[in-house]
C-alpha cells in the first residue's frame, strides 16, 4: 500500500473498531495483514499460549482495544501526507463529479475495497454491510441520508447499479491505470471515444436539404449553449440513421459521444443503466465547449408503455429533454410506441422514408466501387430491382462476398440470405410486377363507365386520387386497378390484409405506414385488398387498437400523392369517415346475360351461346377456363354445367342461389 491507502486504512481501521468481530476469523486474518503491513510487534498484544488474541472476555476487549488505538495513533504520526497518483485520480474524480464529501468518501471505500485486497478482506470482516457501517460509524449519517447519497453516485455513473455496492468498471480502469491521472485523461476514459462517421453529406442527398440543416441546428446549439436541443431521426432498420448522426456531428465539428448500449460486464443495459448513462455524459460534457450525444435506439426509453413499471418516470425524461446542457440526436426505427409527450419536445425530426430505387442503385454502386467488387451494370440493376432492401443488407452482402473472394453471384446468394432472415420471409426476391395480358374492360358490371374513367384518369394527369372499389368476389376488382396503373405506367404495390395485419400492438399501424412509404416512394399505385380487414367502422370498435388502425390509415389517405386502391367485399363495415375520403366509389356486380355471352367467346371462343347464369364472375370463367384447359372439355353444355358449379358454392345474399337460363 502506498502511503494514501496506509492513512485511509489507519483512519478507517480505528473508526470501526467498535463495529468489528474481534473474535472472527475475517478479524484475525486482517490483524496479521496490518501487523505485517505496517511492521508492528505482534508482542505489544495480549496471546494466549495457543497464540490466540485475548478478546473473549469485556475486560480482554478494552484492553486490547486500548492497545491498538494506541499504536493507531502513533503510525499516523509516522506516515506524512504525500500526493499519490490514487490521491489525485480521486481528488479529480471529485472536481469533475462535483461530489460533496459524504459521496467523495463513500466512492473512495468503494473504490478502495475493490483495488486493494486488505480493505476487501477487512470489510469484509463485518458482519452486515460494510457500507451501513461506514456510513453510521464514519460519517455519522443519519437513517435514509445514505441511501440519497448513493442515488446521487448512481445517476452520476459512479455506481454500477443502486441496489449494490459497486464502483463503475469505468472507474477502475482509471485506478488500475498510473498514467490516468489529468482531467482530461480520465473525462475521455468515463465518456468514451468519439464517434466518426465515413460517409458524406452526398449519400444523404435523397434527404434534400434536411441534412444541411441538421448541421445548421447542431452548431448554433453549441455556439449559443442552447439548452434542450434534441435532434430526432427515426424510420425504417438499416437506412443510415446512426451513420447520420455521426456525419452531421462532425460536419458541425462538434464531437460526439454515444450512450452505452452494452454494460462493461457485457449484459445487455436496462432502460433505468441508458438513462443514468445519459445523465452523466450531460453532466461531464455540459463543461466541455463543443460536444453532443447519440442516443441509438431511443424506443428504449421513450415507447408509451413504460412508466407504470419503468425505473424512471415519464416527468424525468420530459425534464431532461427539456433541461439537457448538451444536444443530444436520438435515432429509432419505430416512432409509433414513442410517447407524443416525448416527440414534441423534439427540436427537429428528419424521417428514413424507404429509398427509391434511383437513390438505391446509387449506394449499390458506391459500395461496390469502395470495396473493389466487381458486378456488371446489367446484373446491378437486375439485383436492385429484384431486392427491395436497405444499405445496410447491401454493405453486409458486399463484406461477405469480399471474405470469400467471391463473384456476383455468391453476392446475390449473400444478399438473399441476409434478407430472408431479415424479413422473416421464404420468397425475398421481388418478383415482376401483375402483367396485364389480355384484359377486356367491357367484362365487368360496374355502376360507372369503367372506359370512359379510365380516359379521363389518364387525360387528367394527375396522381393523387383514390378508388375504393366494392362488390362481390371475382368481380374484377384488383385486376382492374392493375388494369389502370398499367395504363398511368405505374407499377403497383399490392397489399393482402395478412401482409399489413398483425397479432403484436402498434405493429399494423407500422406495416400500413409501410406500405405508403414504399409506394411513395417507388411512385406506386398502392391496392390494399380486403380492406375491411382494417377500414371498420370506429362506432363499432371495442378496443383501441382497432380505432388507431383506421385512423393510421385516414392520417395516411389524406396526404399520400399517389394512386391509393381498396377493395373490399364489405362496403357496410367500412368506417364512413374513410369512404367520405375516396376519390370514387364504384360498385362490381356480377355479370349481365350479355357480359356472360361474351366472356364464353372471350375465354372459350364459342359465339352466339344464348347462356343466361345469374351470379358468374370473369373470375368464375378463369377457374372453369382452368379446368378444361387440363380436361380437354369443348362443349358448350359441359361448360355451361361448370359454370354453374362455380355460382352454387356462392354464399352471396344477392345471389339467393337463382339460377336461370
Amino acid at each position: 500500500m502506498n502511503n494514501y491507502e496506509k492513512r485511509k486504512f489507519l483512519d478507517y481501521f480505528s473508526k470501526l473498531l467498535n463495529d468489528l468481530d474481534l473474535s472472527s476469523y475475517m478479524f484475525d486474518e486482517v490483524f496479521n495483514f496490518f501487523l505485517a503491513e505496517f511492521k508492528v510487534s505482534k508482542k505489544l498484544f495480549p496471546y494466549d499460549e495457543d497464540d490466540e488474541l485475548k478478546v473473549g472476555k469485556a475486560k480482554e476487549r478494552v484492553e486490547f482495544l486500548k492497545i491498538l488505538n494506541k499504536v493507531l495513533s502513533e503510525l499516523k504520526e509516522k506516515i506524512k501526507p504525500r500526493n499519490t497518483v490514487l490521491e489525485t485520480q480521486f481528488l479529480t474524480i471529485k472536481e469533475i463529479y462535483m461530489l460533496n464529501n459524504e459521496e467523495y468518501e463513500i466512492m473512495q471505500i468503494l473504490a478502495l475495497k475493490e483495488i486493494n485486497n486488505i480493505f476487501n478482506r477487512f470489510f469484509d470482516s463485518i458482519n452486515h454491510s460494510p457500507l451501513t457501517t461506514f456510513s453510521r460509524a464514519y460519517l455519522k449519517m443519519r437513517y435514509g441520508k445514505k441511501e440519497r447519497v448513493m442515488e446521487s453516485l448512481y445517476f452520476k455513473n459512479i455506481l454500477e447499479d443502486r441496489r449494490c455496492e459497486s464502483i463503475n468498471s469505468s472507474l477502475i480502469k482509471i485506478f488500475d491505470n498510473p498514467k490516468c491521472n489529468t482531467q482530461d485523461k480520465i473525462v475521455n476514459v468515463i465518456i468514451g471515444n468519439q464517434e466518426k462517421s465515413k460517409l458524406s453529406l452526398s449519400d444523404y442527398k435523397h434527404l434534400k436539404d434536411k441534412p444541411e440543416k441538421a448541421v445548421r441546428i447542431l452548431t448554433s446549439a453549441v455556439e449559443h449553449k442552447k439548452k434542450g436541443v434534441n435532434i430526432l431521426l427515426y424510420g425504417g432498420v438499416g437506412t443510415g440513421k446512426t451513420e447520420f448522426a455521426k456525419l452531421i456531428a462532425n460536419n458541425a465539428g462538434v464531437p460526439m459521444y454515444s450512450v452505452i448500449t452494452q454494460k462493461s460486464d457485457y449484459k445487455e443495459p436496462d432502460r433505468e443503466d441508458r438513462l443514468v448513462d445519459l445523465y452523466s455524459k450531460q453532466h461531464l460534457l455540459a463543461r466541455s465547449d463543443r460536444a453532443c450525444i447519440l442516443f441509438d435506439e431511443g424506443e428504449d426509453v421513450m415507447n408509451r408503455g413504460f412508466s407504470a413499471f419503468g425505473g424512471a418516470s415519464k416527468g424525468y425524461l420530459n425534464n431532461l429533454l427539456e433541461t439537457s446542457s448538451v444536444p443530444v440526436i436520438w435515432t429509432t426505427n419505430d416512432i409509433y410506441h414513442v410517447d407524443p409527450a416525448f416527440l414534441r419536445r423534439m427540436t427537429y425530426c428528419i424521417e428514413f422514408e424507404k429509398l427509391s430505387e434511383e437513390t438505391r442503385l446509387d449506394i449499390w454502386k458506391k459500395l461496390l466501387r469502395k470495396n473493389k467488387l466487381k458486378v456488371e451494370d446489367s446484373k446491378l440493376a437486375e439485383l436492385n430491382k429484384s431486392y427491395d432492401i436497405p444499405p445496410s443488407l447491401i454493405a453486409n452482402a458486399v463484406e461477405s462476398t469480399k471474405m470469400i473472394d467471391g463473384n456476383e453471384n455468391d453476392f446475390e446468394d449473400f444478399i438473399e440470405n441476409v434478407a430472408k432472415v431479415v424479413t422473416k420471409r421464404k420468397n425475398v426476391k421481388t418478383q415482376k410486377d401483375f402483367e396485364i395480358k389480355t384484359y377486356d374492360i367491357n367484362l365487368v358490371n360496374t355502376d360507372t363507365d369503367m372506359d370512359d374513367l379510365t380516359k379521363k384518369i389518364k387525360n387528367a394527369g394527375k396522381l393523387n386520387f383514390s378508388l375504393c372499389l366494392y362488390g362481390e368476389p371475382g368481380t374484377g376488382k384488383s385486376l382492374y386497378a392493375r388494369y389502370l396503373a398499367n395504363i398511368l405506367g405505374l407499377e403497383v404495390v399490392f397489399k393482402r390484409a395478412s401482409d399489413l395485419i398483425s397479432k403484436w400492438l402498434g405493429e399494423t399501424e407500422q406495416n400500413i405506414a409501410a406500405a405508403f412509404d414504399e409506394a411513395k416512394s417507388k411512385k406506386a399505385m398502392l391496392i390494399f385488398d380486403e380492406a375491411d380487414s382494417f377500414l371498420h367502422n370506429r362506432n363499432n370498435a371495442q378496443r383501441g387498437w382497432e380505432v388507431s388502425q383506421v385512423n393510421e390509415m385516414l392520417t395516411w389517405m389524406e396526404s399520400h400523392e399517389y394512386p391509393f386502391v381498396c377493395t373490399t367485399n364489405l362496403l357496410k363495415t367500412l368506417d364512413e369517415a374513410s369512404l367520405r375520403r375516396f376519390t370514387f366509389k364504384i360498385k362490381f356486380d356480377f355479370l349481365s346475360k350479355d357480359q356472360v355471352n361474351s366472356a364464353i367467346e372471350h375465354f372459350f371462343g364459342i359465339k352466339d351461346a344464348n347462356v343466361n347464369i345469374k351470379g358468374l364472375t370473369a373470375g368464375d370463367f378463369a377457374t372453369v377456363k382452368k379446368k378444361i384447359d387440363f380436361l380437354g372439355i369443348k362443349d358448350l353444355t359441359e361448360i355451361t354445367k361448370m359454370l354453374e358449379d362455380e355460382v352454387k358454392v356462392k354464399k352471396s345474399e344477392n345471389l339467393q342461389s337463382t339460377v336461370g337460363f
